[in-house]
């Protein structure tokens, strides 16, 4: 049971990382629920222990892409998202029951599929549009500070639906935004005296960095179109098993 425990963690935090380095995001998706209904985590040190990896492989990335970035786009969306994620960390999470906050991310998860599939003006979504961004942006750190994603599932088909990128572009920018949106929802977990084990803390993050690594060779050899159409699939699939786990 235990060599079977074993394998399951290296695979599921492996998918972690590469969903990361592919999409931008979806990270925090995979490794919540398999931390809280699996592993056995309360739902706060799974949030902890997902803010802390993600965050710490996300800001490394960054820091190595930075002159790829379109940081006028980052800037944009964490000056919003930033403050947000924060109050909704310390001041919502506590109050808020765990079913509603996992089905509060389900529900949006596949809101955000249902505009990678069809989108509702497809002229509408060939140019910028800061407005349907800066709510995209608020909305990402509400759910962000309540569930303790990075919000990069969210932030990489805002990008490209409401900012004009090319996918590509989109999921570094969007791991930017993850980076720093997951430190402004750490600063709440840590502030209400959550803590985990550095232990756990060391071997989750080298997995997942281990996966991003090889997710990063695979989007290279992925069209953008493609991707897009894969990151939908992928929304999809991840909504409907968290709102029938809620």
């Amino acid at each position: 049971m235990e060599t079977y425990m074993l394998l399951l963690d290296i695979a599921i935090l492996l998918s972690v990382g590469l969903a990361l380095a592919m999409f931008g995001g979806g990270g925090a998706v995979i490794l919540i629920p398999y931390l809280t209904q699996v592993a056995g985590y309360p739902l706060d040190e799974a949030v902890l222990l997902s803010l802390l990896t993600i965050g710490i492989n996300t800001g490394i990335k960054t820091f190595k892409e930075r002159s790829s970035i379109d940081w006028k786009a980052v800037l944009t969306f964490s000056l919003l998202s930033f403050p947000t994620a924060a109050i909704s960390g310390s001041m919502l999470a506590p109050i808020t029951p765990d079913s509603v906050r996992m089905t509060v991310f389900g529900a949006f998860t596949l809101t955000v599929a249902t505009l990678m599939f069809f989108p509702i003006n497809q002229a509408a979504f060939s140019r910028k549009n800061p407005i349907a961004l800066s709510v995209s942006a608020l909305l990402t750190g509400v759910i962000c500070g309540l569930i303790g994603v990075g919000g990069g599932i969210f932030i990489a088909p805002t990008l490209s639906l409401f900012w004009a990128t090319p996918i590509k572009k989109a999921v570094k920018g969007s791991l930017a935004i993850v980076a720093l949106q997951s430190a402004a929802a750490l600063v709440g977990y840590l502030g209400r005296g959550v803590s985990v084990s550095p232990t756990a803390l060391l071997y989750i993050l080298v997995l997942i960095a281990g996966g991003m690594m090889v997710g990063k060779k695979l989007k290279a050899a992925t069209s953008d179109r493609n991707l897009k159409s894969g990151f939908a699939v992928f929304l999809v699939l991840i909504g409907i098993w968290v709102l029938l786990r809620a």
